[in-house]
């Protein structure tokens, strides 16, 4: 990455943006107050005044009660906000914009793992409005204003829960390996539209926890009942490259 390129990370004060503030601590990291994703003109006055060259669209309503239970603002959120996000950003000459995609998109009723060419179906809200604003946001990719989709399965340590499911499994990663991942995507220069970010293999959400140094207790998903949850969430990539559990820093912190 070069000193010329300012890079705009939204709801970067959030838990991830810890991770992208280690690695990019030059990058413009604006509270909710500074630029309210909600808000057009907030975007607008924003991009114009800080002129960034790279944006890393992290805001979204990720819980997917939430989203079930106020459809509304999951929309505005989701949708309307990465659409003028990512209008603004084309109309004011922003180069490249990153869209941190959920794996939440598919619908896991097939036991394999999902690559970029896979074709999405999601089973709940939160999903659909995120394979929305994917669509949305690629159909803005040009010559000179790159698109890219990033799609990573991850949350960040200590975990929130008392209990972890032994019996759902994922290549999920740590934050601060999606944002290295990120970091990669931009300074390789890449022009691949869709990337996956995840780790070589499977392991379950319980493992997960305990890697990450946080005290859990197991449990299986017959002790859950809702929202209705999936087994596996499993990515691959056949354009990218996969990221070694043995080579992580556990630590979030």
């Amino acid at each position: 990455m070069t000193d010329t390129n300012i890079i705009l990370i939204t709801w970067g004060t959030w838990r991830l943006g810890k991770a992208f503030k280690k690695i990019l601590p030059q990058a413009l990291f604006p509270s909710r107050k500074e630029m309210d994703i909600l808000d057009s003109k907030d975007i607008e006055q924003y991009i114009v005044t800080f002129k960034p060259d790279t944006i890393i669209h992290l805001a979204a309503l990720a819980s997917i009660p939430k989203c079930e239970e106020n459809k509304d603002l999951a929309w505005n959120t989701n949708v309307l906000a990465a659409r003028n996000l990512v209008e603004i950003s084309k109309k004011h000459w922003v180069k490249k914009f990153i869209y941190l995609q959920s794996a939440c998109i598919f619908s896991w009723e097939e036991d394999f793992m999902y690559d970029e060419d896979s074709i999405p179906a999601p089973k709940h809200y939160y999903g659909l409005t995120k394979l929305i604003a994917e669509e949305i946001i690629k159909s803005y990719n040009s010559d000179i204003f790159q698109t890219i989709i990033a799609r990573t399965n991850f949350t960040t340590m200590p975990w929130e829960y008392p209990k972890a499911f032994t019996d759902r499994f994922g290549t999920y990663l740590f934050a601060q390996w999606v944002a290295k991942g990120i970091l990669e995507i931009i300074e390789t220069k890449t022009n691949l539209p869709i990337i996956h970010i995840c780790w070589d293999r499977e392991i379950s959400m319980f493992e997960y926890a305990k890697l990450g140094g946080s005290i859990v207790e197991p449990m299986t998903l017959d002790d859950y009942n809702w929202p209705a949850l999936t087994k596996r969430m499993s990515l691959t990539t056949k354009y990218w490259h996969t990221y070694k559990i043995e080579d992580s820093n556990f630590n979030d912190n």
